[in-house]
């Protein structure tokens, strides 16, 4: 099979040949048809010392890629829930199964997790993937691969939405107003994933024109430009905002700012990957009593995961979604591919790797 690996130039990759690793009994093998670039690529990227990329080992000889799609090909021989040409996506943490929080289906912080698919293990930038089939989610065969392996970053946006519904004894986000702080896919996951929740107004910041439309498509009810802080505090100083979803990350200072535009007793979700320690205004957390918590990954959410409700999204606005998809590439542009989705300005928003 052919596999994209990273080299010390974060603009080329290396098309290596390797065989297909068959599958253990509990494990299934898929052909990747789509594989979408993640923001937290580029940070990897551009900063080593990141948190996602400890050492410089990193950016070389590694098969990026965990926003995944694919159709199975080979079963394990204890596998009973998949069979052959199954379209799925998969969730790229692995975990254990076994300890105390995978055991409370808190499989997003599990103690024993062997890594990450496209981070510490191999990940889709390769034509074939051998995954545990507890990673794996069917979606219909009626759903563009592209589209379809959108589930991972709309299912981190879900479980953002969800999480913060918990801090207020699981008060839901229908009638909310709900501010999304960052349009890039997770942001805008996060719009839609409001509106569709109930949210009576959604407000998404954006830096790029794509990004606002997108927003608004997705639902957003009003859009602020980032750079308009003064006008965005003006807005929710008029209109308490319930709820705010940081999505931005980086080196922003975006997690304090949620801090100070949510309502008094509102309630903060942190999404963004941070590529520094940040600030975050103890003294306003104290003194407006916010309830302010830190999502990453995915997992059950009382009894369903943020998984299934992201394909069920995804299957019944597939039109909508895949405006989203922006630019496509081969296996052999992967470097394009990243340059692309490191420029919005070339009107980027989600771009795909297809093997």
């Amino acid at each position: 099979m052919k596999t994209a690996i990273t080299t010390l130039d974060p603009m080329v990759f290396e098309i290596v040949e390797s065989d297909v690793r068959p599958p253990d009994p509990t494990e299934v093998l898929i052909r990747v048809k789509a594989c979408g670039i993640c923001g937290s690529d580029l940070h990897a990227y551009r900063d080593p010392s990141h948190w996602l990329s400890p050492d410089a080992s990193w950016k070389a000889g590694r098969a990026i890629g965990h926003e995944v799609a694919g159709e199975v090909v080979e079963l394990g021989s204890s596998v009973g829930r998949f069979k052959i040409g199954d379209h799925v996506t998969l969730q790229p943490r692995l975990f254990c199964g076994e300890c105390a929080e995978c055991r409370m289906g808190r499989t997003e912080i599990c103690q024993q997790s062997s890594g990450l698919l496209g981070g510490e293990l191999p990940g889709g930038f390769s034509e074939y993937l051998t995954v545990p089939q507890e990673n794996l989610f069917r979606i219909s065969g009626s759903v563009d691969f592209a589209v379809a392996a959108l589930a991972e970053p709309l299912a981190v946006a879900v479980h953002g939405h969800r999480v913060a519904a918990q801090l207020d004894n699981s008060r839901p986000t229908y009638g909310e107003r709900v501010l999304v702080l960052g349009s890039g896919p997770i942001g805008l996951m996060s719009t839609f994933y409001a509106k569709q929740s109930g949210a009576s107004e959604v407000i998404a910041t954006y830096r790029y024109p794509q990004q606002r439309d997108a927003a608004l498509r997705l639902g957003a009810t009003q859009v602020f430009q980032s750079e308009d802080e003064e006008g965005l505090q003006s807005f929710c100083d008029s209109t308490p905002v319930d709820l705010v979803i940081e999505t931005v990350g980086g080196s922003a200072d975006t997690a304090a700012l949620a801090c100070r535009l949510v309502r008094r007793g509102g309630r903060v979700g942190i999404l963004g990957v941070f590529s520094r320690s940040v600030m975050m205004p103890a003294h306003v957390i104290l003194s407006k009593q916010l309830r302010v918590a830190g999502t990453v990954f995915y997992s059950y959410v009382g009894f369903k995961h943020d998984y299934e409700l992201a394909v069920e999204l995804l299957e019944n606005n597939t039109d909508l979604m895949s405006e989203l998809i922006t630019h496509r590439v081969s296996l052999q542009d992967a470097g394009t591919g990243i340059k692309l989705a490191g420029d919005k300005a070339s009107g980027a928003i989600k771009v795909t790797v297809q093997p």
